[in-house]
């Protein structure tokens, strides 16, 4: 068995996945009944610790042993909030975070845009995880009435707008 093999058996054995990947998942959907933007994305949450251990010197963090994200979602709220920015029709909007969960490997944080009739044009900057890797890249796929579209983020490009 080579040195590599054991160190994927190891990490399998102990629960945690290996991901050769660095990828964020947003989902944006404008709602036109409760005209607002619903927003959710998926960080790979091994990822995501390390960010915000780097974020927030002070401690560490293993959201392995979080059952309560209470304490924490201060802290995340904090770190998107740094790295996530929207702009509707050409004017930046405040987003308001409404709360984490975890999905098996991923946390996937909840956000929303309140009054937000119509979309002429949306521009997305999503920065989160560039502090750490280079080859990180955050997928934004927006759904309106209009249609589906997506945005590909990466560290040389991390803003990027669509037109309606």
């Amino acid at each position: 068995m080579t040195i590599y093999s054991f160190v994927l058996l190891i990490n399998y054995m102990s629960g945690m996945m290996l991901h050769d990947f660095h990828v964020s998942v947003t989902k944006l959907e404008h709602d036109t009944n409760s005209q607002s933007l619903e927003i959710s994305q998926r960080i790979f949450i091994d990822d995501l610790e390390q960010a915000l251990t780097r974020f927030d010197t002070a401690q560490s963090y293993n959201f392995a042993t979080v059952e309560d994200f209470t304490t924490v979602n201060p802290l995340i709220e904090r770190y998107m909030m740094d790295h996530f920015q929207i702009w509707v029709n050409e004017k930046e909007v405040a987003l308001d975070y409404l709360g984490s969960k975890v999905d098996g490997d991923v946390l996937v944080c909840f956000i929303e845009v309140p009054k937000v009739k119509k979309l002429k044009s949306l521009s997305v900057k999503n920065t989160v995880l560039f502090e750490l890797f280079s080859d990180q890249i955050n997928l934004v796929h927006v759904k309106t009435p209009d249609g589906n579209k997506s945005l590909k983020l990466d560290t040389k490009s991390p803003k990027d707008q669509l037109i309606y």
